[in-house]
């Protein structure tokens, strides 16, 4: 598991890593907002780099311990993941939002995950959140009209469909794979940088474009 761990924040902070060099570059005032929805990317990167780093480091038992590790966890399942799957599909339609609009979704996730909780739908929701995150990103696949793009989008919404709906928290059958713990992160670890191409490759295709 620890392996799967390390793999997965590799691969997220590749992930980052990529969105914000891609940032950097968009030097020019009409590329403001494209350049935000590479950083919202990256920002999602991080939390889930964060996430896989305290599963590592944070392995003992206390009660203090186990909500810094749920609290990390949940950060990367309920925030993270669907701001990522956002910024893939907003890079795709090619109407980006101002850093005001991505910072009222990011509160919103959390401010829904935390309601749902409280009325005890949290399962529901974990499961909801798989499937809505899965049906984004593949819709941003259907919706990519360049052959080249639209390969490297599927991989993507490929890998992270497979990783929520068979082997995450809101596994439609969670005990398919229950014995291998190991997958998610490693399917995750793999499905990020692919994102992190895609919505990066897609931004900039459309700027040159226009």
């Amino acid at each position: 598991m620890s392996l799967a761990l390390g793999a997965l924040l590799i691969g997220a902070l590749f992930a980052a890593y990529l969105l914000q060099t891609g940032a950097v570059k968009l030097t020019t005032e009409l590329a403001d907002a494209p350049r935000t929805t590479l950083q919202a990317g990256a920002l999602s990167a991080l939390f889930i780099a964060f996430s896989a780093l305290a599963e590592l480091l944070l392995n003992q038992t206390g009660s203090d311990i186990e909500t810094l590790q749920r609290m990390s966890t949940n950060l990367a399942y309920y925030a993270a993941i669907p701001l990522l799957a956002t910024a893939m599909l907003v890079s795709v339609r090619n109407s980006h939002w101002e850093r005001p609009a991505w910072g009222r979704w990011l509160i919103g996730l959390f401010a829904l995950f935390e309601l749902l909780r409280r009325m005890e739908h949290g399962e529901t929701y974990t499961q909801v959140v798989a499937v809505a995150v899965s049906a984004v990103m593949l819709a941003a696949v259907l919706m990519t009209r360049q052959k080249q793009l639209r390969s490297i989008t599927l991989l993507a919404a490929v890998h992270m469909s497979i990783a929520l709906l068979l082997t995450g928290p809101g596994a439609l059958v969670p005990d398919a794979l229950s014995n291998y713990s190991y997958l998610y992160p490693l399917l995750l670890a793999g499905a990020l940088p692919l994102s992190a191409i895609a919505i990066k490759k897609t931004v900039l295709f459309n700027l040159k474009k226009a």
